[in-house]
């Protein structure tokens, strides 16, 4: 496959193959880089999702994690394990399990942003801004076709921008 995307993989295909190449080296890197902090990447989104939402239920951050809830359940369970997050089952709905970060969980959650924000500025350092806002406006647009629910997607979209603003401080 040449860089223009020539080829036996169309050019639309090579894109995603492109991206799955790049999210699975990256996340090497960033598991990495927040193993010091005793976090997993997945451990580092669940909490992250949390301290973006506030107090939410699994059935939520199933939703913006995009994992599945047994999978999600283990990591929860390390996280109230690890002191970070707290389970509460509120009394009108004893079904519902309500998620919230400990003092600790937030300040490890803002340890670990800094630390996945020093990984993609070195990922990103050699990117003109113009290259990194066509970046941005092709996933918003991909993300667009891929969440059909317009609540759900604003507010993935919302959560991108806080993690931009902050990442820009």
């Amino acid at each position: 496959m040449d860089a223009a995307g020539g080829g036996s993989l169309g050019l639309a295909d090579y894109v995603f193959h492109l991206f799955a190449v790049v999210s699975r080296h990256r996340e090497a890197r960033l598991d990495a880089a927040l193993k010091p902090l005793g976090l997993s990447l997945s451990r580092h989104r669940a909490l992250s999702i949390i301290a973006g939402i506030g107090p939410c239920t699994m059935s939520e951050l199933a939703d913006f994690s995009a994992v599945d809830r047994t999978t999600l359940t283990r990591t929860v369970d390390q996280l109230v394990e690890g002191g970070l997050v707290e389970r509460a089952t509120p009394r009108q709905d004893r079904r519902q399990v309500v998620l919230t970060l400990t003092g600790t969980g937030r300040e490890t959650c803002g340890r670990s942003l800094q630390a996945i924000f020093d990984v993609n500025r070195e990922l990103a350092s050699d990117l003109s801004d113009d290259d990194r806002r066509a970046a941005v406006r092709m996933l918003q647009a991909l993300l667009g076709r891929l969440v059909p629910d317009p609540v759900l997607r604003q507010r993935l979209l919302l959560l991108g921008d806080r993690a931009a603003d902050g990442a820009s401080r």
